[in-house]
């Protein structure tokens, strides 16, 4: 009975091994396994001549999926034209590429969140088990048409998930509408409605008539596209020029063809009292983030700065600049200290507080006189010193010479010495005389002045046994016998 038990519990325990080792390391990802169904779906089924058609392309459902397409649709050009797409509402994170050609839509999408299974970050990509809607296509019945309008899905291409795993597909069906021949229309409804780089709130909906907006102060004059639905109604719009401070209103009127019916939309727009736009903010290269705030009534600019306005990190803020610098002055917020003006270099992402004390400006980068760092050692033959001229208070160093230099440090953080030059009031990178050349020289002098006198030493010496040669042989001594 024990050996049996034993047994039963010994294949227990294998069993659970074998399914421990067969567990997937490492992340788990969702799998594309479920089969996805892509249709065409209008909406609405009674088209006239002259009407506008939006069709939606739907999948019943989105199982983790980060890419999919190319998705082709055809349609009859006969009888309408293409006009837009619109993305999904669902899927605002995915990057759309469209193109069309010859009756033919080709529509891509990839979302720009959902990273690759060997990334070492990964976020979850939308996911719904009920019917999405992809994008919408837009199309025009044309004045003259006749029949029916035909749209069909010629390819899917691939769904894929973040691991690369693809999801079966099935195509659904098509839409095939008849067109009513050209009557009087009674439609006073708006297709599309926007205002170029503004956001309407709600979003457009033929059937909601008052929207609210809000632009920077900046903007005086906005943009208005409104389509109306059916080709031959009128559209009168109102307002959106010489927009003032607060609160301003757009109308929209709509008169149908028949003259009678009419819709009226509105859209109440606020134009900032603040020059400077509703949480706008940048980020500098450490992480730190500075909020723009508004310009106090009177600022102290360094010489030469002019205010303008510039689009940083897509804000429109105001801005001061001057010729030949490249970073921009700024009115910032750090979180900590009080508000002020602050350098702000886009291509390195630097943020540099301006100190009007210890800030030099020169045409190709900004410098602030910084303590001197425990690694970085004083030139030899300079002490701490001061230098003023009755205008100009610096804290640096000098040497016997009467040369003087700061330690300064740019916009990167990169800190060096620079040379201060009285005359003209400039800073110029302080480079120590190399004095190899001379130590060099001296050596060299020294070498051929030894060997001169070594020279001269040896000349008088072969002098003097020659001249005691040509003595001997002139004046022999005599033999001894």
């Amino acid at each position: 009975m024990r050996q049996k038990a034993a047994k039963i519990l010994s294949s227990i325990l294998v069993t659970v091994m074998l399914s421990l080792l067969v567990l997937p390391l490492g992340r788990s990802y969702a799998r594309a396994e479920s089969a996805i169904n892509v249709s065409v779906s209008p909406q609405k089924l009674s088209i006239g001549q002259g009407d506008i058609l939006k069709i939606d392309i739907v999948a019943d459902n989105m199982p983790q999926i980060t890419s999919f397409g190319p998705i082709v649709l055809g349609f009859n050009t006969s009888v309408a034209e293409y006009i837009s797409f619109e993305q999904g509402s669902n899927l605002k994170n995915f990057i759309f590429t469209e193109t069309s050609d010859d009756g033919l839509i080709t529509i891509s999408a990839v979302d720009q969140y959902a990273q690759d299974v060997d990334s070492d970050e990964y976020f979850a990509a939308f996911e719904s088990d009920s019917s999405v809607v992809l994008y919408t296509l837009s199309f025009r019945i044309k004045p003259n048409a006749s029949g029916e309008f035909d749209a069909w899905l010629d390819d899917l291409g691939e769904f894929r998930d973040a691991a690369g795993e693809g999801a079966e597909l099935y195509k659904g069906s098509g839409t095939t509408l008849p067109i009513s021949e050209a009557t009087i229309s009674s439609d006073a409804t708006l297709a599309f409605l926007k205002i170029n780089g503004v956001q309407l709130t709600p979003e457009f909906n033929p059937n909601i008539t008052s929207y609210t907006a809000t632009v920077e102060r900046s903007v005086t004059d906005v943009q208005v596209t409104a389509t109306a639905s059916n080709l031959w109604a009128a559209v009168i719009i109102d307002g959106e020029k010489n927009l003032s401070i607060g609160d301003n209103e757009i109308t929209i009127d709509v008169t149908a063809q028949d003259g009678v019916s009419w819709m009226h939309y509105s859209i109440h727009i606020t134009r900032n009292e603040s020059y400077v736009p509703i949480d706008a903010a940048l980020v500098d290269y450490a992480g730190n983030t500075y909020t723009f705030v508004d310009l106090p009534q009177e600022i102290q600019l360094p010489e030469g700065f002019s205010q303008t306005t510039r689009v940083i990190n897509g804000y429109s803020v105001p801005a001061f600049t001057r010729d030949g610098v490249s970073s921009v002055l700024l009115y910032l917020f750090d979180g900590t200290n009080s508000p002020g003006l602050y350098f702000y270099n886009s291509t390195t992402k630097t943020v540099t507080k301006y100190d009007s004390d210890n800030t030099i400006i020169r045409m190709s980068k900004i410098l602030q006189i910084t303590p001197l760092p425990d690694y970085v050692s004083i030139p030899d033959g300079f002490t701490a010193a001061t230098f003023t001229n009755g205008t100009v208070v610096l804290s640096g160093y000098a040497n016997e010479d009467s040369e003087f230099i700061c330690y300064l440090t740019d916009e990167t953080g990169i800190g060096n010495f620079y040379l201060y030059n009285p005359e003209d009031g400039t800073f110029q990178l302080y480079k120590p005389a190399d004095k190899r050349a001379e130590i060099l020289f001296e050596y060299l002098f020294n070498v051929f002045l030894i060997v001169s006198i070594i020279e001269s030493v040896i000349i008088v010496i072969i002098v003097y046994l020659v001249r005691r040669i040509f003595v001997d042989k002139t004046n022999p001594r005599p033999k001894r016998v």
